[in-house]
């Protein structure tokens, strides 16, 4: 689980460091006023006339609200332009037809040009090209007002060549263009990388929600940038991708907020989840039908999705009040983050001190992104810790189940000799009494069959006591046997203080017991050579040895230095117990293959169980006759 913890968090700070690298290497290229291929101008002053007779001059760019659908506007305007220039004309939403020196130079948004359903084309930002020669250039366009909007917006127009057209829009939308790239990207990453590892990790899942919120704003942000448009031939392609990463935007941020925050309520949060799932199918629904345009059910979501911040926002406030941790703080520093820079762009917008356009929203959106991704690696790193607790704790419980188990047996052999015992000293008399008569007659032989017999019929004893503390002996007596039983000849030198505090013992049961059952184990895998299990320790300065030797022919599975298990996929949970055990008492193991042999040992401190400095003399024990 350590080594997934520390592969996703360098992953992310990797990424995020080359992300900004990249970013900053690409728009450093670039700056204004550095054409080599010639300034850009911008045409604004255009004459105007409609269908209905109104006529006019208007400065470009212009946005004309509350217009009729379907109303034909005639933009002229004459120009001097040098050998070798183009237009740059953008159509937001407008079919239009452009005419240079009374021919049609291109025409834009006709019927078939586009996706069947949609009633009105989706923008476009396309390079005319203008004739060689340069010279005065009467330009006239011939457009009609959207269907689904009654706002009609004319942007200005540029002149200037190809090359210098294209730098001029990389100036302006690079960062974004690069930026929602990069976002693509690295949403299919994390979505690949956690599908890889959720059933291994459930906590995994906060970085699918993350991708998949990545790869919706990377998607809202591609589609809307004009220099994709630019470069990017299917118009249609990148209005489905903008609508819908902006549609489905807040689903995978709630999804990953419940996820981390765990808040008591959650239903506020769900609703928002139904109402958004909803409002998209009937969005698409209507879209295909072509009775609404996502450019008219967007003014829904414009509505939803800040109300999905919102309830966001307060449910972190009322978690903050609960939970200190630096998640839930994370969260909400991220959202307040995105909500101060993105009042100042309003700002900006108004009273235009900084002459970049939506600079301040793009640092915002930059600036809440890190930050979810770092509250990510810190919720993955808790459930990752907490998951190993509950592991260890689950492996403690199974530890002192059958430590239980092997001490009720233990005590059950004890109750069995016990009664044997009784019998045969209830039978005693008896046997006295053939034994004189037999004695009397002087039989000798029959009085030796008779003591043979007796003998036969004594209870066996309890065994020999493999150490001074009755759990431990309980446990080691168990394995021994089940060595013994592989075929296995044991030596057993064990050294452990009768009494000990009840948690320090049962851990000692849970080192002696994984070592001796792993010896066991792989002694029963053998099918040739020599078998043996040596068990010993020794107790000095308040440092409790224990060190476990077992004949293994084969060397053991290891990935990272790890042992993997024999039983089943993954690391060996026997032998991390006994680390985590060990080093939860101030000491540590260490476990390696060499020759033949699978040396296991562990060390720990009992100098505040001991109430005096001591060292115990061995009961040193042996199967081999």
């Amino acid at each position: 689980m350590k080594k997934y913890s520390k592969f996703f968090l360098m992953s992310f700070v990797f990424l995020m460091f080359v992300m900004s690298l990249f970013i900053g290497i690409s728009a450093a290229k670039y700056r204004l006023g550095d054409s080599k291929s010639g300034a850009v101008r911008t045409i604004t002053h255009v004459r105007f006339e409609t269908d209905t007779g109104v006529s006019g001059v208007m400065e470009l760019p212009k946005t004309l609200r509350r217009i009729a659908p379907k109303t034909s506007f005639t933009l002229t305007t004459k120009f001097a332009v040098g050998p070798g220039e183009a237009l740059l004309i953008k159509s937001v939403f407008l079919p239009m037809e452009v005419f240079i020196n009374g021919e049609l130079a291109w025409e834009y948004g006709q019927v078939g040009s586009y996706i069947p359903f949609l009633n009105d084309p989706p923008t476009a930002l396309l390079s005319v090209p203008l004739p060689l020669e340069g010279g005065e250039i009467s330009l006239r366009i011939h457009l009609r007002s959207p269907t689904q909007r009654r706002t009609l917006v004319l942007p200005a127009i540029h002149v200037g060549k190809s090359v210098a057209l294209l730098q001029m829009q990389f100036t302006q939308d690079g960062f974004i263009f690069i930026f929602s790239l990069l976002l693509i990207a690295l949403g299919f990453v994390f979505i690949v990388v956690s599908l890889r590892f959720i059933r291994e990790i459930p906590s995994a899942a906060s970085f699918l929600w993350l991708g998949i919120f990545y790869l919706a704003t990377g998607s809202w942000g591609f589609g809307e940038c004009d220099l994709t448009v630019l470069l990017l031939p299917y118009p249609s392609l990148l209005y489905v991708m903008s609508y819908l990463g902006l549609f489905f935007l807040a689903i995978p941020l709630l999804r990953f907020s419940l996820l981390v925050t765990q808040p008591k309520n959650r239903l506020p949060a769900r609703l928002m989840l139904w109402m958004h799932g909803i409002s998209i199918s009937v969005a698409i629904w209507l879209q295909l039908s072509s009775l609404a345009d996502f450019t008219k059910t967007l003014y829904w979501f414009l509505l939803i999705t800040p109300l999905s911040f919102l309830i966001l926002t307060i449910s972190i406030l009322r978690k903050w009040r609960d939970i200190k941790r630096p998640v839930v703080k994370l969260l909400f520093s991220s959202i307040l983050f995105l909500i101060v820079l993105s009042l100042v762009e309003m700002l900006n917008y108004e009273l235009h001190f900084v002459p970049v356009t939506a600079l301040f929203f793009e640092i915002g959106l930059l600036g809440f992104l890190f930050l979810l991704t770092v509250v990510s690696g810190y919720y993955m790193q808790d459930s990752l810790r907490t998951a190993t607790e509950k592991e260890q704790l689950a492996f403690q419980m199974k530890a002192v189940n059958q430590q239980l188990a092997l001490q009720r047996i233990q005590f059950q052999k004890i109750a069995e000799s016990d009664v044997a015992v009784k019998s045969q000293r209830h039978d005693l008399r008896h046997h006295l009494t053939v034994l004189r008569e037999l004695y009397e007659q002087n039989d000798r032989e029959k009085l030796g069959h008779y003591l043979k017999a007796v003998n036969e019929n004594l209870p066996s004893g309890r065994g020999p006591a493999l150490c001074d503390n009755y759990a431990v002996n309980a446990v080691a007596s168990h394995y021994a046997d089940m060595a013994e039983r592989m075929g296995a000849e044991v030596s057993m030198n064990l050294v452990v203080p009768a009494e000990l505090p009840s948690e320090l013992e049962c851990d000692l049961c849970v080192i002696v017991g994984n070592l001796m059952e792993n010896a066991a184990e792989a002694c029963a895998r053998m099918t040739e050579d020599h078998r043996f299990v040596r068990v010993s320790s020794h107790l000095l300065h308040g440092i409790l040895t224990i060190v476990v030797d077992n004949s293994f022919n084969e060397p053991p599975r290891k990935r990272n230095d790890a042992f993997l298990s024999s039983k089943r996929e993954g690391e060996g949970i026997g032998l991390k117990s006994v680390l985590a055990v060990a080093k939860r008492h101030g000491g540590n193991a260490q476990f390696e293959w060499k020759d033949g042999v699978f040396q296991a040992s562990a060390y720990v401190r009992l100098d505040s169980a001991l109430s005096h400095e001591a060292t115990l003399p061995p009961m040193i024990y042996s199967n081999v006759s």
